[in-house]
C-alpha cells in the first residue's frame, strides 16, 4: 500500500487565510510536519491541540541549499514509512515553495501517493493589500533562485522569499542591472497577526537598515522601455518592431534586405577592427551593431510572413545541438580535429551533399576570393586531397611563381591572369598549412605598408614626386627599423 504525503498550503500566517481543506487535513493527520514553525499557522495548530514537528533544525544546521532539501526529504520519507504525513508549507505549495518541487522531483510516484492542497500565497495576500498589478498579468519569482533572464520589467513582478539581508543585497545588485535605481518599489512583511505591512522605497535603498524574514516580499511595478537601466535581447526586438511600425522611423521603414546588405558588411568589418585593436569597449559596441542587423532582417522577414527572430534562434539552436553530438548525444570525440570531422559529416548529411564536389560548390561565391579559396582547400583536404607537409605547399608556390614568370615573358594576358591566379591559390594553401588566415594576413600587410609609407612622407625633405626611388627606399628601410623597435614591423 502506498504511503500518503499531503502537502498543505498554510497561507500567509493569518488564521483567516487557512482554507477549510487545509484545516480538515491537519486535524485528521496522523503526523504533521511543518517546513517552519516560524509561521502564524503554528499558533493555530497549538490552539487546536494538533501536534506537529518542524524542519527548522535542518535549516539551522545546513550551510547550503544543496544540503538542506535532501535532509528535509529524508526526514519526510522516514515519517511516511510510519504512516500518512501532512507537510505544511507557507503560502501556496506551488508558488515559490522549493520543498514542494524537490519532493515531486525526488519521490517515486509508484511508492507514494502525493496530494497537494492549495493555500493563499503570500503573493495573493500582498497584491490584495497593494491593490496594484496589471491586466496583462503578474510575474512571481523566488529571491533565492532569481535568474537574470527571467526578470521582466514589462510586467509587474513580485519576488518572494526575501528571508535574509545577504540574499536581499545580492538580489538588489541583480535588479539594478535592469531596473532604474530610483524606481519606487514596495516591500512587505507580515506582522504577528499575519497581515502585510507595506513600505514604499526607492529600489537602491532596499538593503539599507531594514529587517527581512521568511514572510518578506517585494513588488516591482511595470517599467517603460525608455526608463530601463539595462536591456535584454527581447527589448532589442521590441525596439525594432517600434521603429518599423507605421508610426515608427521613416528611414527604418524604408529599408529592405537588399538595402541593408552594405551595413551588415560594414559592421562585420568594424567588429574585426575592434578585435585587432583589442578594444573591448569598441568590440561590445560593434557586436551590438551586428546584432541589430540580424534583428533588422528578421523583423523585415516577419512583416512579409517569411520568418521571425524566433525561427532564427530556433534554427541555430537546433543546428548547434544536432552538430554537437558529443555534447548532446552519445558520440565520443576527444580532439578538436575529431569535432571538425564530425561537424562536416553531419553538415554534409543535413544538406544532402552526396559528393565532395558538391561540398566545394556549397561554399558561397560571394565570399572574398582569398577567404573562399581557403575554405575550398580546407574542404578538399578533408577528403584527403592535400600535401603532406608545409614544405610541399611552399614548393608548389615556387613552381607557380616560375610559371607566372614564363607567362609574363610570353606576353599573353590570359596566361598571365591564369598563372597569377594559380600563384595566389598556392599562397593561400601555404597560409592554410601555417594556420594563418590569408585575408587577415593581407590586411595586416596592407596596414604595415601604409604605416611605412606615412613615415617616408613625414620624414621626406621635399614632395615624394621629386624624390628618386633610391631616396624613398632609404627612408623605407629606416621605417622598418623604427617600427621593429615598436613591435610594429
Amino acid at each position: 500500500m502506498k504511503s500518503r504525503i499531503t502537502i498543505v498550503g498554510l497561507g500567509t500566517g493569518n488564521r483567516d487565510e487557512l482554507t477549510l481543506g487545509a484545516v480538515e487535513a491537519l486535524k485528521q493527520a496522523e503526523q504533521v510536519i511543518l517546513r517552519t514553525g516560524k509561521h502564524g499557522a503554528a499558533l493555530y495548530l497549538q490552539g487546536q491541540g494538533i501536534a506537529y514537528s518542524t524542519l527548522d533544525d535542518i535549516y539551522e544546521a545546513s550551510e547550503t541549499f544543496d544540503e538542506l532539501y535532501p535532509e528535509m526529504i529524508k526526514r519526510i520519507t522516514a515519517a511516511a514509512g510510519q504512516g500518512d504525513v501532512v507537510v505544511g508549507v507557507p503560502g501556496h505549495p506551488m508558488v515559490g515553495e522549493r520543498l514542494t518541487y524537490e519532493l515531486l522531483d525526488e519521490l517515486e510516484k509508484s511508492a507514494y501517493h502525493i496530494e497537494i492542497l492549495p493555500g493563499i500565497s503570500q503573493t495573493a495576500s500582498f497584491t490584495a493589500a497593494l491593490a496594484k498589478g496589471g491586466v496583462e498579468g503578474l510575474k512571481i519569482l523566488s529571491a533565492a533562485e532569481l535568474p537574470a533572464s527571467q526578470m521582466d520589467p514589462g510586467l509587474p513582478s513580485v519576488i518572494v522569499g526575501l528571508d535574509n539581508e545577504v540574499l536581499v543585497s545580492d538580489m538588489k545588485i541583480r535588479l539594478l542591472e535592469v531596473y532604474p535605481a530610483d524606481l519606487i518599489v514596495t516591500v512587505s512583511s507580515l506582522d504577528k497577526d499575519g497581515l502585510p505591512q507595506l513600505e514604499d522605497i526607492p529600489l537602491y535603498t532596499l538593503d539599507h537598515s531594514r529587517s527581512f524574514d521568511h514572510t518578506s516580499c517585494l513588488y516591482l511595478p511595470k517599467v517603460e522601455l525608455g526608463e530601463l537601466a539595462g536591456y535584454r535581447f527581447r527589448h532589442l526586438v521590441e525596439v525594432m518592431e517600434m521603429l518599423r511600425s507605421p508610426d515608427g522611423c521613416p528611414w527604418d521603414r524604408e529599408q529592405s534586405h537588399e538595402s541593408l546588405k552594405q551595413y551588415l558588411i560594414e559592421e562585420t568589418y568594424e567588429v574585426l577592427e575592434a578585435i585587432d585593436l583589442q578594444d573591448m569597449d569598441k568590440l561590445a559596441e560593434e557586436l551590438g551593431d551586428v546584432l541589430l542587423q540580424v534583428v533588422f532582417h528578421a523583423q523585415i522577414a516577419k512583416e512579409h510572413g517569411e520568418f521571425a527572430i524566433g525561427d532564427v534562434i530556433t534554427g541555430v539552436c537546433k543546428k548547434m545541438i544536432q552538430r554537437h553530438t558529443h555534447i548532446f548525444g552519445d558520440v565520443r570525440l576527444d580532439t578538436a580535429e575529431e569535432v571538425v570531422g564530425n561537424w562536416e559529416a553531419i553538415k554534409k548529411k543535413e544538406k544532402g551533399l552526396k559528393s565532395h564536389t558538391q561540398v566545394l560548390r556549397d561554399i558561397p561565391t560571394i565570399l572574398p576570393a582569398l577567404m573562399r579559396s581557403y575554405k575550398v582547400q580546407k574542404k578538399a583536404a578533408l577528403a584527403g586531397f592535400d600535401w603532406d607537409k608545409p614544405e610541399d605547399a611552399m614548393k608548389k608556390a615556387e613552381e607557380e611563381f616560375r610559371e607566372l614568370e614564363e607567362a609574363y615573358r610570353s606576353g599573353r594576358e590570359e596566361d598571365v591572369r591564369e598563372e597569377l591566379g594559380d600563384l595566389l591559390f598556392a599562397i593561400v594553401n601555404v597560409s592554410r598549412f601555417l594556420k594563418q588566415q590569408p585575408e587577415l594576413a593581407l590586411t595586416a600587410a596592407t596596414e604595415k605598408f601604409i604605416r611605412r609609407f606615412a613615415y617616408i612622407e613625414e620624414c621626406a625633405d621635399r614632395p615624394l614626386e621629386q624624390m628618386t626611388l633610391e631616396e624613398m627606399d632609404l627612408l623605407w628601410n629606416q621605417a622598418k627599423c623604427v617600427f621593429q623597435g615598436k613591435n610594429r614591423v
